[in-house]
């Protein structure tokens, strides 16, 4: 007697499922784990910012899109102080930091957490210029910056690599991969 075929659609299913219950496993192990939540949101903002500046400066030097750089001074198109990114990571950083010495709730450790981890992309995005003193964003030199952010990201990751997360998102892929044992046996 041969076995019954496996429910195709229930597989699809499963798979189409499979991100929103990883999301879930995740949602869970932060309410259990607080401070895990407060680095992936770093790690989140941090990586997502660093992507759009990325973004928007390649968007101004090849003129994709109608932004130009900020400059306070000067005539347009003339010579004034440009204001790079860089003081907008400080400034955000300066406020996050500050609120969170003053509100040390979780609740607000929520909130901080994006604007922290965007203050830090904004700023480590321009290492470079700190590090060489020049405004050296397309030159050779430019690349630092990248290095700095690829460090900091893997260090943030480490942070929000929660092994109990990982676990559970692993036992959910092995479930819709029909690699988990069923309960019981």
């Amino acid at each position: 007697m041969s076995q019954p075929e496996p429910n195709q659609g229930g597989a699809v299913l499963d798979l189409i499922s499979l991100p929103g219950r990883i999301a879930e496993r995740y949602r869970e192990t932060a309410r259990e784990r607080p401070d895990e939540d407060i680095n992936m949101r770093v790690l989140s903002s941090f990586v997502l910012t660093f992507g759009t500046v990325r973004f928007i400066t390649h968007s101004i030097r090849n003129h994709w899109l109608p932004f130009q750089n900020i400059v306070l001074g000067g005539k347009k198109g003339g010579s004034g102080l440009h204001i790079h990114h860089l003081v907008w990571g400080i400034v955000a950083l300066t406020g996050s930091g500050y609120a969170a010495l003053l509100q040390t709730k979780y609740p607000w450790r929520r909130r901080l957490a994006p604007v922290y981890g965007a203050g830090v992309a904004l700023t480590y995005d321009e290492f470079a210029l700190w590090l060489h003193l020049e405004d050296d964003y397309w030159s050779k030199q430019g690349r630092d910056s990248v290095d700095a952010v690829v460090l900091l990201s893997a260090l943030f990751g480490l942070a929000s690599a929660s092994p109990l997360f990982w676990q559970r998102a692993f036992q959910e892929v092995s479930r819709t991969a029909g690699l988990a044992r069923p309960q019981g046996t």
